[in-house]
């Protein structure tokens, strides 16, 4: 037996999965049909432009809520709802890899809105547990009533004793955490795919952080908030300790993150954001899987297909924000990793 008729084998327990989600493809917006709704000068527009799309499906309850996130909601909950329903039991803690920053998002928001008085529930995801129920843990710090990563996050940024002086160190430890428990799961799936590019997110985050800290001025050392787990070590990073951040970039200018570099920096600078950086990860991320040599049924392609459906969703309310907004359409055409 070839190994290619031996691969083909080990992965026919989601053949047909795999082609389901192949003929599920076409649910994908294309590039005329993202730019058509970038061009929309109005709440009335924008519907009437996505109604042509897989989307429309969404129309009646975006007309009721004016919220994009409606949308994002329900479909996270068929994201899980098909893989609870489809993964084998071995492979079902990958849903994980899915799911687990949306945890420490929502943490991070409950951090936020405790420490600066503030309601913060709009921008709370939707999870297993409420925003109140979160946030009554956080600030009475019992953590009886809560299970898995959720807890975990949050006990992890409770022991730091957040304040506004140490939120954005906290922020950085919970970003470490995050990819932690994510490097455990993929360990889990024995996947090399996975662990691939799991190493280059890891580089993304420490250049995106080696930004944050140098602009923000922060007096913290490398082994302080880099991750080691990527490809670039942290002795890589502990060389630009005491550097200025053009030196920073011009080792990295041959690296293939350079594109991220050069347009997350320029935005950081001038515009206080670090959103290109997000974006070009989530180009990165795209670019690496669909030019995988992974072409069998595999689980890392089931994966891949939910990973774009969660990009291609938050693409779509970048848009939706934009046009409501009034946001100039080169800026939010900036935004899209699609285009």
């Amino acid at each position: 037996m070839s190994s290619f008729e031996a691969k083909l084998k080990e992965n026919t327990e989601y053949l047909f999965n795999f082609g389901e989600l192949v003929q599920r493809e076409r649910e994908f917006l294309s590039k005329d049909q993202f730019e058509r709704l970038i061009l929309s000068n109005s709440f009335d527009e924008f519907v009437k432009n996505l109604s042509d799309t897989y989307y429309s499906i969404y129309i009646e309850d975006l007309k009721k809520q004016k919220d994009f996130s409606i949308v994002i909601e329900k479909e996270n909950y068929l994201t899980i709802d098909y893989l609870q329903k489809n993964l084998l039991e071995k492979d079902k803690k990958l849903i994980n890899f899915l799911i687990l920053d949306r945890d420490i998002h929502n943490v991070k928001v409950v951090v936020k809105s405790t420490i600066l008085g503030k309601d913060l529930k709009d921008i709370f995801l939707h999870s297993t547990y409420s925003y109140d129920s979160l946030k009554e843990s956080y600030e009475s710090g019992n953590f009886e009533k809560l299970d898995g990563n959720v807890k975990d996050v949050l006990e992890y940024a409770y022991s730091f004793k957040p304040n506004r002086e140490n939120l954005r160190i906290v922020e950085l430890k919970l970003e470490q955490l995050f990819f932690q428990k994510l490097l455990n799961f993929i360990s889990l799936s024995g996947s090399e795919l996975l662990l691939k590019l799991f190493r280059h997110r890891v580089d993304m985050l420490n250049i995106k952080n080696v930004y944050r800290v140098k602009i923000a001025s922060m007096k913290i050392k490398a082994k302080d908030f880099i991750y080691p787990e990527g490809y670039l070590p942290l002795e890589f990073y502990e060389e630009f300790d005491d550097e200025n951040l053009d030196y920073f970039a011009s080792v990295l200018e041959k690296s293939i993150y350079v594109r991220m570099i050069m347009e997350g920096a320029f935005l950081a600078f001038s515009e206080k954001t670090f959103t290109s950086f997000e974006k070009n990860e989530e180009k990165f991320v795209l670019d690496f899987l669909s030019q995988s040599e992974e072409f069998l049924p595999t689980l890392e392609r089931i994966l891949f297909f939910f990973i774009r459906k969660r990009f291609e969703a938050r693409s779509l309310n970048i848009i939706f924000t934009g046009v409501v907004n009034n946001i100039p359409k080169d800026k939010i055409r900036n935004r899209i990793p699609q285009l």
